[in-house]
């Protein structure tokens, strides 16, 4: 051993490539399984120092843990206790058997001790390590519930606003059909008034028809005791009225069903009362006297404009 190099930490970091920092903390926490010398007021290494470095480098490069590098070193090395030169024996004053001896009783105690105080913070470790985990998982869980119970408070308060924005939009559109429907009832309502007024108009019509066939039908006795021809004539204008008559009635009837034409069907009877009226006064200014005939008053046709 006295033959073999003597490596300070500086030179340890050196030979290993890594931070000084770094190599202490090894020596710190390993310090059971790495060999070292004092001399002077300083510790140097040697190498299978040198060796048991590598290997913990190499264990810590393929990802193990403390724990797990204190459990190979303890497999593959024996553990050491603090040599100092400083207590080796001067010749002369302990017999070289009895040193032996001691050194081996010290070396076993320091030996049993170390294994005991090793395998009780390996025991802490390990429990350390499993608390760690435990509390790791547990936050976790505690993360990913509450991150769950976030999730589902958004999503209930999105349901609720979208269920309100639908009831809202729902109550609106209600409220538009019933004024719609309230409109369109009094829209029919007016249509109704509008139909009973025409009704009203079409029956005064059919009225003061029926005065003007009978005021026709009364000329046309007085007229038979007239010469022929003016009773050829008087028969053939009551035919012809007849006729114009009973288009009116049909027209009328239609004009019941299609409002539209009230109008025009008012315009027609107006015309044609007038027209019968020229024609009456042409007879009249013959020759031959006819009593006069009263004529009803004609009403002046209502136009008005039937409900679309």
């Amino acid at each position: 051993m006295s033959d073999s190099k003597k490596y300070t930490v500086i030179e340890l970091a050196e030979v290993l490539n890594v931070p000084r920092t770094t190599v202490t903390d090894w020596l710190v926490r390993y310090s059971s399984y790495i060999d070292y010398k004092i001399q002077g007021k300083r510790k140097v290494y040697t190498d299978a120092s040198v060796n048991v470095l590598k290997e913990i480098s190499e264990l810590r490069n393929s990802g193990l843990s403390s724990f797990d590098i204190e459990e190979e070193l303890a497999k593959r090395h024996p553990v050491h206790g603090e040599v100092s030169d400083r207590n080796q024996p001067d010749e002369g004053e302990i017999p070289a058997g009895e040193s032996d001896n001691t050194s081996l009783v010290l070396r076993k105690s320091m030996t049993e001790m170390g294994e005991t105080i090793k395998n009780t913070l390996l025991e802490m470790n390990r429990r350390i390590e499993e608390m760690e985990k435990i509390n790791s998982q547990t936050a976790s869980r505690a993360n990913m519930w509450f991150a769950v119970v976030i999730i589902l408070f958004f999503a209930l308060v999105a349901a609720g606003a979208f269920f309100y924005l639908k009831i809202e939009t729902s109550y609106t559109d209600n409220q538009k059909i019933l004024l719609e429907n309230r409109a369109y009832l009094n829209a029919l309502k007016t249509a109704q008034e509008q139909m009973d007024l025409n009704k009203n108009a079409i029956r005064e019509k059919e009225n003061e028809i029926s005065k003007l066939e009978s005021g026709l039908d009364r000329q046309a006795k007085e007229l038979k005791d007239s010469e022929n021809a003016r009773i050829s004539e008087t028969i053939e204008l009551k035919n012809r009225f007849a006729e114009e008559k009973l288009n009116l009635l049909k027209e009328l009837d239609s004009a019941r069903q299609d409002r539209e034409k009230l109008t025009q069907l008012q315009n027609a009877i107006q015309k044609q009362a007038d027209e019968q009226e020229k024609q009456l006064k042409k007879a009249e200014e013959k020759p031959v006297v006819v009593p006069p005939q009263e004529k009803p008053a004609e009403k002046e046709p209502e136009n008005k404009e039937d409900p679309k």
